[in-house]
Order: structure tokens, then C-alpha cells, then sequence
């Protein structure tokens, strides 16, 4: 029974999302340097944060190395090079090719720690991950058209801390950025949507992946539900353990649908290990597949005591959460609309009328008015009423709007 159970629960998410693109989509909304023109207002909009980006930094015109502490960059050149760490509880394949290094599998020894070499062109668009596209005649990797990982480079646990206390020093800012995939992500994929989201939001600290066992499979959703479970301890530990370092002013903690789950889990953790200690800065819950009667009642207030301000990203747009509620059969946290959530200890943003790509799951990461967002809140700390945003109340309670 099991077993059939196991088969028929991703059959049946499958077939309710049937031809939706999946999440490892990359694409974005066409940018106005692209052949197809964008519309009028979204090209407002580009040029208006692209011009906000350049004033803060004191700049008459775009340079050529970005906005951005952590990246590495030579004159001339027409890429970039970003660095990002990681820490992961999947098992290596042995393949030393770095889009194939590490599987969907558990790992038998723990965490695993290294770093990653990312390379971004100098032509990026925000929002974007440039891969190569048979449909574009593009059939090899081009540093100079592409996001490419270059290099993944394992560490022990002991050089992993002393090279981030070592890098951390030197950095624009002491602080920390971890990003936390969800379902449906190789270990590939999540290190390239880690670097894009530094990267777009010029963070100028340090970048840093946690990547659980997702099987990166459509139909690895109830695989992934599991291995996401078993990975709480592993990603509670190297929270704590980095919180730990002398060398963080603030870490900050980005989260993605699934990813969620492990994330509110490991907070609540850390939260009753020591109820009166703020470990972290800002803490995003962007699209959480999260239940949502469970957020409200267990997670929420609990969450809230581990970070300065936390943040929920929500979209009635979203159509895989749409079709998770329908699987799990109880409305997600992150849906927008009826369900949106508003609880009194969480800023919730409903993103709901903002465009996005067919699915409307990564809107978080490859939508300007989201990344701009995300700037602000990483970058200057600014609440949902500094930001200027739309508020609206639900059940007397307020949210926010763009």
C-alpha cells in the first residue's frame, strides 16, 4: 500500500500542474535589451531601480564591476566572478564535473562543506539566469553570454569556518546571506539562483547555500517533502554553528517554497534552545510551501523571536502552490488571495499583482520590482512602510501590497 501510495502522489501532482513550466525554470520577464521589446512600464520600472542602484553608489553611469563586496572581477573583463558557500547534507556522485558533483541522495556523513566558483556576464539582466538555449543556436557555456559554475571546491568543516571568519573580515560588510532552495532543485541549480540573487541585490557580504537532498524531478515532490524532513537537524546545527562566529554582524536568511519547511522547523529549534536571543537579521519566507493553519498557530510567533524582522512573500499567481494545496489538501502560507496570510508578528507582502514567468513560483528572484525589494530589505534594513508599499488590512490586521 505504501508503495503504491508513493507512486500515485507524485502521478497526481503531476497531473495537476500538467503543463506548468517547472521550478527549475530560470527565465524571467523579457528585458528591455532583449530583441522582443518590453512593455513601457516595465521598462519604467528597470531604469528606475537601475538608476536608484547607481545614485546610492555615487556613480554618473553603469561600471563595469557591479555594485557588489564579494564579487571578484578584472578590468576589461566581460564576466564576473562570484564566489558562494556552501553547506550540504547530500551525497557526491564522484563525478568531478560541477553541474553533476553532488545527487539528490542523502548524504551518509553529515553536512558537507565547500565553495563554489560562479562566473555572471557582464550583459546579466536582473532576474535572469543566461544558460545556454538550443532554440537560440547556443549549444556550449560562453562566460561572457552565460551564468556558468565553474569550479566546486569541498572543504573540511574546520577550513570551511576559518576562510569564512577570514573572508567575512574583509568584506564590504560583516554579514551573512544563506539561501535555502525548495522542492525541485539540483545542487547545481540552487548554487547559480544563490549567486543570481546576491549578485542582483548587491549584497556586500558573504553568500552562502544550504542544499538539502531535493531529487530535482517533478515527480520527486514526495521524495522531497521526506528528505526535506530529515534534513532539519543538519541545517539547525550549521545555523547555530555560523551564528556562533565572531565574525557576523548580522546573518540574514533567504528561503524558497519548500525550503520553508526546514527553515520555520530548524528556527523553532534554535528558538527553544534559547528563548531570548536573536540570532539573525532579516529572515525572507519567499513562496513558503508551509501549511498554513500551522504557520499561523505554531510557527509565527515562534519564528519571530530568533530574527530582527521576518518577512513573507506571498502570490495568488503562484500556481504550483496551487497545486500543492490541492496534493496536501490545506491551503500553503505563501498563496495570496483568500488565503493570504497576515499574522501580527510577520510583515506579509502580497505580490499577487505583480507579472511573472507561466508558473509564478520564483517571481521572488526573477521579477525587478521583487529583487528591488529584497535590495531594500537586505541591503538598508527598511520595514514595508519605509519601502513604500500598498497597505491593505485583512481581518484587522495589516499587510502590504506593491
Amino acid at each position: 500500500m505504501n508503495t503504491l501510495r508513493q507512486l500515485l502522489i507524485p502521478l497526481s501532482f503531476l497531473a495537476t500542474v500538467m503543463l506548468f513550466t517547472n521550478c527549475k525554470s530560470t527565465s524571467s520577464v523579457p528585458s528591455p535589451t532583449e530583441t522582443v521589446e518590453a512593455p513601457a512600464a516595465e521598462d519604467a520600472i528597470l531604469q528606475s531601480i537601475l538608476k536608484e542602484r547607481m545614485e546610492e553608489a555615487g556613480q554618473q553611469k553603469l561600471a563595469e564591476e557591479p555594485i557588489s563586496g564579494f564579487v571578484q572581477g578584472q578590468q576589461g573583463s566581460k564576466f564576473s566572478k562570484v564566489p558562494i558557500y556552501y553547506a550540504t547534507d547530500r551525497e557526491p556522485t564522484g563525478d568531478s564535473n560541477p553541474y553533476l558533483f553532488y545527487s539528490g541522495e542523502r548524504s551518509t556523513k553529515g553536512l558537507r562543506f565547500g565553495k563554489c566558483l560562479v562566473t555572471i556576464p557582464k550583459i546579466h539582466q536582473l532576474g535572469e539566469i543566461e544558460r545556454p538555449s538550443w532554440w537560440s543556436l547556443e549549444f556550449s557555456e560562453d562566460p561572457e553570454e552565460h551564468i556558468i559554475l565553474k569550479e566546486i571546491e569541498p572543504m573540511g568543516e574546520n577550513d570551511f569556518f576559518s576562510e569564512l571568519n577570514l573572508k567575512a573580515r574583509l568584506a564590504d560588510k560583516q554579514e551573512a546571506l544563506v539561501f535555502i532552495h525548495g522542492y525541485n532543485t539540483s545542487f547545481d541549480e540552487a548554487v547559480l539562483r544563490a549567486a543570481q540573487v546576491a549578485y542582483d541585490v548587491s549584497f556586500k557580504g558573504i553568500p552562502i547555500l544550504y542544499s538539502w537532498p531535493s531529487q530535482g524531478s517533478l515527480l520527486g515532490y514526495w521524495a522531497d517533502g521526506e528528505n526535506n524532513a530529515w534534513s532539519v537537524p543538519h541545517l539547525e546545527h550549521f545555523l547555530e554553528e555560523l551564528a556562533q562566529q565572531n565574525c557576523w554582524d548580522k546573518i540574514h536568511i533567504i528561503a524558497h517554497s519548500m525550503g520553508n519547511r526546514t527553515l520555520t522547523k530548524s528556527l523553532i529549534a534554535l528558538a527553544k534552545k534559547d528563548p531570548g536571543k536573536r540570532l539573525f537579521g532579516q529572515v525572507i519566507l519567499a513562496a513558503p510551501d508551509v501549511n498554513a493553519k500551522e504557520f499561523v498557530q505554531e510557527i509565527a510567533p515562534v519564528i519571530r523571536k530568533t530574527a530582527n524582522n521576518v518577512t513573507l512573500y506571498a502570490s495568488s499567481k503562484d500556481k504550483a502552490l496551487v497545486a500543492s494545496q490541492q496534493f496536501n489538501k490545506v491551503p500553503r502560507a505563501g498563496e495570496g488571495g483568500k488565503n493570504l496570510i497576515v499574522v501580527e508578528t510577520v510583515e506579509t507582502v502580497d505580490a499577487s499583482s505583480i507579472d511573472t514567468d507561466f508558473l509564478g513560483h520564483n517571481y521572488f528572484a526573477n521579477t525587478w520590482l521583487l529583487i528591488n525589494d529584497l535590495y531594500k530589505v537586505l541591503n538598508k534594513g527598511w520595514n514595508a512602510e519605509q519601502r513604500k508599499l500598498k497597505d491593505g488590512r485583512k481581518n484587522n490586521k495589516k499587510y502590504w501590497a506593491f
